[in-house]
């Protein structure tokens, strides 16, 4: 009988279970009456460690052996488990010590999947209080804020760092974190702040002013997603330990905001090698490891605020399979209903004017964009999402605008690429559907997230179906969106390009949040007006929780802050 292995990667404390294996090749599951010569050369060992061996074996309750005792007796052999069930078993006793990093790697990806079935009844033989397990759809790629781009990335971040404001969702307005109070000159080209005393990060050095300047000068001068965002800083002071002070080249009431985002959260001067997978932050929880198949934060003692209420929150990477209930929080599209309330932003069409089908030509780009958006692809009905009117919930733009002599072409092909995590089915069928009326065929490219954010993909791609999420600063928000994005500032040729940008300076001279959101809305019609991007759909968020789960403050990106969080007795 020919197996798959269940092993990878052998290593020499495998060695029973690699011999077990022999024996399940050779003879399988039915009674085999070998004797002891020919057991030794099939595990190549002696007679004598053959013997030691199966007694091993059948002590663990592997198999059955009864040697045969004089002439004419034969020796029974029985293998009573294969070597995928033994594999899981070891991988059961593994996860129940808290090994699930060696569980994992012992298993292929079929026995994988059937470890995570098995989860509920391992996790009810721990029942720890202090602390939290949710399960998250794909490895998180970096923890250096600088580098991170999406939510899931950002959420973590969050809670392993800080920044100098916080941002209170239900005010709309900032508040102090690292530094207790700021001021800007007249024109909002200089900001003063003054940090708190005694703040230190998680290995125990000290977050001054120095390490401030240091770290948001990194904003400025190193290569990250957003890194464009903060060119308009000039210079940095030093004052005294507590105080330093930012110069701009230009007014920004939007400066504290800037350093509100995950990109500007604090980190150390001095980082090691592997900073971007195992940093040390200055937040309320400290990485404890972070593993391909798990991260797990652990709260911080010393920090300068209200300590987490959980000790431990562990994020379990199932990839794409279905997770187990047994996990005590989930955001799982799955669970969504009409009663979820709708994301901050949408999914959204970019076309790029220089793909194969729309080679520049402004009209026939128009025209496309316009058909697909009237009426709505999507049906009514659909529990996960709503359509679009506009970027946000609320907001109506114009219609696209279409030239009187445009004609659609008939028949062709058009690539549309996105990530793999954000690729509705039921989006997409709409999209085909609507193509298929002028014999038009979608052919969809969906990009592992890493590469899709590297844009190498682009020069074949004729539309982008991308997501935005918004943070709770819906004000700043917008304007991260709209000034940095790279997919929206990659499909703009250079004229519209520098209007946008020439918008978006004068927003930020803007002292009032009711004009920047006049001003934002503006932004929004003329870019869907021209044609330069499509909102298609709202989605809705999901959450699930347990029973006991207490403390649950979901915010407009849709993630729960890990500190508020609490059990229930």
């Amino acid at each position: 009988m020919k197996i798959a292995s269940a092993f990878i990667h052998p290593e020499p404390r495998m060695r029973l279970e690699q011999q077990y294996a022999l024996l399940y090749r050779e003879f399988g599951e039915r009674a085999a009456h070998p004797g002891l010569p020919a057991l030794a050369a099939l595990l190549a060992c002696s007679e004598r460690n053959a013997r030691l061996q199966l007694a091993k074996m059948a002590d663990r309750g592997w198999l059955a052996w009864r040697p045969g005792r004089g002439r004419g007796h034969r020796s029974e052999l029985r293998l009573l488990l294969t070597p995928d069930e033994m594999a899981l078993g070891d991988a059961r006793r593994l996860v129940a010590r808290g090994e699930l990093e060696q569980a994992f790697a012992r298993l292929n990806a079929p026995l994988r999947r059937q470890l995570l079935t098995r989860l509920p009844q391992l996790f009810a033989q721990d029942d720890d209080r202090s602390r939290l397990r949710m399960p998250i759809a794909r490895p998180v790629h970096t923890l250096d804020p600088i580098k991170a781009y999406h939510r899931l990335e950002a959420h973590i971040v969050r809670q392993l760092f800080d920044c100098l404001c916080d941002f209170d969702a239900a005010s709309q307005s900032l508040r102090p974190a690292l530094a207790h109070h700021w001021e800007a000159d007249a024109d909002a080209r200089r900001w003063r702040f003054w940090l708190r005393p005694g703040l230190r990060f998680h290995d125990g050095s000290p977050l001054d002013a120095a390490a401030v300047a240091a770290s948001v000068l990194r904003l400025r001068d190193e290569d990250g997603p957003m890194r464009h965002m903060y060119r308009g800083l000039e210079a940095v002071e030093t004052h005294h330990p507590l105080s330093l002070s930012f110069r701009l080249a230009h007014g920004d009431w939007l400066w504290p905001q800037r350093l509100y985002t995950v990109n500007a959260a604090i980190a150390p001067p001095a980082r090691a090698a592997d900073f971007d997978s195992h940093p040390v932050g200055c937040g309320a929880f400290r990485l404890q490891r972070h593993s391909p198949q798990r991260l797990v934060l652990e709260a911080n003692p010393h920090y300068y605020r209200e300590r987490p209420l959980l000790e431990r929150i562990e994020l379990w990477v199932l990839g794409g399979a279905d997770s187990p209930s047994c996990f005590d929080l989930r955001q799982d599209a799955a669970t969504r209903s009409p009663d979820d309330p709708l994301q901050s932003a949408c999914t959204y069409l970019l076309p790029n004017p220089d793909g194969p089908f729309f080679a520049g030509d402004d009209a026939r780009r128009r025209g496309l964009l316009r058909f697909l958006s009237q009426p709505t692809p999507l049906t009514a009905g659909d529990p996960e999402r709503e359509p679009a009117l506009g970027l946000l919930p609320g907001w109506r733009q114009p219609p696209v605008a279409a030239d009187a002599d445009t004609a659609l072409p008939q028949g062709g092909a058009l690539r549309l690429c996105t990530y793999d995590l954000a690729s509705p089915p039921g989006l997409i069928r709409a999209l085909e559907a609507r193509l298929a009326g002028i014999g038009a065929r979608l052919e969809v490219t969906r990009i592992a997230y890493p590469d899709f954010h590297r844009y190498r993909w682009w020069q074949q791609a004729d539309l982008v179906l991308m997501s935005e999420v918004l943070h709770d600063d819906r004000d700043y928000g917008l304007y991260e969106w709209l000034g940095g994005n790279p997919g929206l500032r990659r499909s703009l040729p250079p004229g519209p390009r520098a209007r946008l940008d020439a918008d978006l300076l004068a927003i930020q001279q803007l002292p009032e949040r009711a004009a920047r959101m006049r001003a934002y809305q503006a932004c929004a019609d003329w870019l869907v007006r021209e044609g330069w991007l499509l909102p298609l759909s709202h989605e809705r968020e999901g959450l699930q929780a347990g029973d006991d789960i207490a403390g649950l403050r979901q915010g407009l990106s849709g993630w729960v802050d890990f500190r508020s969080l609490w059990r229930k007795d």
